[in-house]
């Protein structure tokens, strides 16, 4: 982050500086009094547990040069205070003007799965021929976004932002404080579902990530399924300054970039990507034709800005899933793989399919915990994906074994064991799940274990490597 005068802190976020020296500046922010320095503007925020507020006399005593406060009986000596009526939304309004300081292009991610393996595949390809900021861990959200205004720099020459919303009129806040030049819609699923009613209403929601992007701009849309008629139909491109072009990736013919001749490698998934007047053969070293889906829209921004590419193909080639989000681990002669990161039917019925390509003739085990936030038609989602397991099973693609986790997923698994053979175990909480993986696994086993972040599924990972 460049040092910004406190002076122009106020204006930007309509404050009223309450003491301090305006003359004074700030060269970081930070949420958590934890990760406090010298230089440092402190935003506190009143979360549903706790209000940051009380933290303000120890970081004025740690030194931060200067703080937030919507209580305005606050005081104090030391640092600065700028009083706002609602510190969440100073720090957004501080974050878009922070933002409006610099002319990079900046791409913009939305969707309901595969943003972040998008976005860390989109980054790894810019970042072969520019200085690229990337969307830091999951600071996807309406604090997340607000704080990755303050990775850019003078030097920074692409910005890559992940951008999440989970409720209405989220993204029209977002989209004011991130402004992309191009923007990607990854798919519409059901995530959310509970929050926002329906898949259109979902796409018009996420669809709003264009508002800004002007005709030099592009919007990348997945082409996959019922997409091209959902973004036609529910993206507001009437909100959009400028008439843009929307491209459609994915892995059939009738998308502008399109996959074909997808198959399993020895390592993970290859396929050729098509696009006009070309074609590139490409290796992932990951599987599931979701990671070629994201791929796909990579090597489309390669070719937007003049990325070399065989270095976007190298790139792609070299990418490892992070954290939780399809990591396999090799514990005696057992592969893990923890997707545990967050789940949708979608996401889930993706790594099922992917669990088939890797490598090997041992045994396939799903562990599948509650996908959360789908509302009323929770039910129905969670035996859609019992449907697609028995499915598979009659295509020759079976589980050796299925494990749930949670009274929703428990509607997947009374599904399997009424329609199909495959031995299912519902358990009620992670513990008795691991205890099943134990009492069932045998050497050589890939076992996929997925489901929604608030289950916590990094847990029963966590204890197999342990075991």
């Amino acid at each position: 982050m460049k040092a910004i005068q406190i002076k122009d802190i106020v204006t930007a976020v309509s404050g009223t500086l309450a003491w301090g020296d305006e003359e004074s500046y700030v060269s970081h922010v930070a949420i958590d009094s934890r990760e406090v320095k010298e230089g440092t503007l402190f935003v506190p925020i009143i979360g549903e547990r706790v209000d940051a507020h009380r933290f303000i006399p120890d970081v004025l005593v740690a030194g931060v040069s200067c703080v937030f406060s919507s209580d305005h009986t606050v005081q104090g000596k030391r640092g600065a205070c700028i009083y706002v009526e609602d510190t969440l939304l100073a720090l957004q309004k501080f974050a878009a003007w922070y933002r409006s300081l610099y002319s990079m292009p900046v791409i913009g991610i939305t969707g309901s799965v595969g943003k972040t393996t998008t976005k860390e595949m989109i980054a790894a390809v810019m970042e072969t021929k520019y200085r690229t900021v990337k969307t830091y861990k999951n600071l996807n959200s309406q604090i997340g976004v607000a704080l990755m205004m303050f990775e850019l720099e003078e030097d920074t020459e692409m910005a890559v932002i992940e951008m999440g919303i989970s409720m209405p009129g989220e993204m029209d806040r977002l989209v004011e404080i991130v402004r992309p030049e191009c923007a990607v819609l990854t798919n519409i699923g059901v995530s959310h579902i509970g929050n926002l009613g329906s898949r259109e209403n979902i796409c018009a929601e996420k669809g709003k990530i264009i508002q800004y992007i002007s005709e030099e701009g592009k919007f990348f849309a997945c082409g996959n399924g019922d997409m091209k008629q959902l973004v036609q139909e529910n993206v507001p491109f009437d909100q959009c300054e400028g008439n843009i072009e929307t491209i459609y990736y994915g892995t059939e013919p009738g998308c502008t970039y399109y996959g074909e001749n997808i198959r399993a490698g020895e390592n993970g998934q290859c396929f050729a990507c098509c696009y006009p007047g070309g074609k590139e053969e490409v290796e992932l070293s990951v599987m599931g034709n979701h990671n070629v889906n994201n791929a796909i829209v990579a090597l489309a921004f390669a070719k937007h800005y003049n990325v070399p590419m065989a270095g976007a193909r190298r790139a792609l080639k070299e990418y490892l899933p992070i954290d939780m989000r399809g990591v396999v681990h090799h514990v005696n002669g057992v592969h893990v793989i923890d997707d545990t990161y967050n789940a949708s039917p979608d996401s889930i019925t993706s790594n099922l399919r992917a669990l088939f390509d890797y490598p090997g003739e041992g045994r396939r085990i799903a562990v599948l915990a509650d996908v959360l936030e789908l509302g009323e038609d929770s039910r129905k989602l969670h035996e859609g994906i019992g449907k697609y397991i028995v499915k598979e099973s009659e295509n020759g693609r079976k589980l050796a074994c299925l494990i749930t986790v949670g009274t929703e997923a428990a509607c997947m698994g009374t599904y399997v064991k009424e329609h199909s053979e495959i031995p299912v175990m519902c358990c009620e909480d992670r513990e008795q799940a691991v205890c099943e993986i134990q009492k069932c696994m045998q050497k050589d086993d890939w076992i996929l274990v997925k489901g929604s972040r608030g289950m916590k599924m990094d847990q029963v990972v966590e204890q197999l490597i342990k075991e």
